[in-house]
C-alpha cells in the first residue's frame, strides 16, 4: 500500500486539495515536465536521426570495386555500403548470393557476390524495391535463379523429360533398323 505524506495544509502541496481528495507531494525522483537539457540529452538530440543517417548512407557514392578475387565480409559491407547483418540477411533472401565458407568458418565473396549484393542494394534503396520486387526484378534480368515452383520452371522441366523419352524412343529405333 503506498503512503501518502502531507507537506502543508488544506490547498497546499500534498494536503487537501478542491473536491475533498488528497494530494500525493512529488517525489524527488519523478521527472518535472519542464527540464533543461542535460549535456547527455543535447548529445542525443544532436545525432543524426535514423532516417537521416539511412539517406546520407544511400547518397553516397560506392568505392570502387578493388581487384581481388575475393572478399571477406566487413570489405563487402564496406563495398556494398550496408551493415554486416544486412548481408547475411540478403543471403538468406537473394539464391543468386551464395558466399563459400573459408576453413575458419568465415564467408568469402566473389566478385559475382559484390556485384549481385550492390544491384540488390541499389533496387532495394536507391529505387525503392521491396525485397519481393527485387527478386523479381533480379530474376528478369537473368541474375536471380527462379523458384523450384515457379510455373516456367515446373514447365521446362517437363518439356525435358518429354524430350529425353523422345530421344530414348529414337535411339531405341535406331538400334531396331540397324541390328
Amino acid at each position: 500500500m503506498a503512503s501518502v505524506r502531507f507537506l502543508g495544509g488544506a490547498g497546499g502541496p500534498g494536503g487537501l486539495v478542491p473536491g475533498g481528495g488528497l494530494q500525493r507531494s512529488p517525489s524527488p525522483s519523478s521527472p518535472s515536465p519542464r527540464r533543461e537539457p542535460t549535456p547527455e540529452r543535447a548529445l542525443r538530440e544532436e545525432r543524426p536521426s535514423h532516417e537521416r543517417r539511412q539517406r546520407e548512407r544511400e547518397d553516397r557514392e560506392l568505392p570502387p570495386i578493388p581487384d581481388k578475387l575475393y572478399f571477406r565480409i566487413g570489405e563487402v559491407a564496406h563495398l556494398v555500403g550496408v551493415e554486416p547483418h544486412v548481408l547475411r540477411y540478403w543471403e538468406a533472401e537473394f539464391r543468386s548470393v551464395r558466399p563459400q565458407k573459408s576453413q575458419r568458418g568465415q564467408r568469402v565473396y566473389s566478385r559475382r557476390d559484390v556485384d549481385h549484393l550492390r544491384k540488390i542494394r541499389e533496387l532495394l534503396y536507391e529505387q525503392g524495391f521491396t525485397i519481393a520486387g527485387a527478386k523479381k526484378a533480379m530474376r528478369g534480368r537473368g541474375l536471380e535463379p527462379r523458384e523450384a515452383d515457379d510455373p516456367a520452371v515446373v514447365m521446362s522441366h517437363r518439356a525435358r523429360e518429354a524430350l529425353v523419352e523422345i530421344r530414348h524412343d529414337v535411339e531405341s529405333f535406331l538400334r531396331e533398323l540397324g541390328g
